[in-house]
């Protein structure tokens, strides 16, 4: 069983490392979070609108917990 979780553990510190890395590519201006124009050339092909949508505190930005949420299995950033 703890091996297990260990396991468990890893594959989520991965995963969210992975988040991290793409929100870092994405963030041009090294603020620690992204504009409306950092998450569309991140984004092609997705609506921008989602980006008010994953903005859930509307302070115009979207900041790592935010991404995270979306990028997780059920947020609207999931890859399918």
């Amino acid at each position: 069983m703890r091996k297990t979780t260990m396991t468990f553990a890893a594959i989520l510190a991965t995963a969210s490392f992975a988040q991290a890395a793409d929100l870092a590519e994405m963030d041009t201006n090294a603020d620690g979070a992204l504009s409306v124009e950092e998450f569309t050339a991140g984004h092609e092909g997705v609506d921008p609108a989602v980006f008010t949508e994953v903005d859930t505190n509307e302070d115009g930005l979207i900041d790592p917990s935010e991404y995270e949420a979306a990028t997780a299995e059920d947020g609207v950033l999931a890859k399918s």
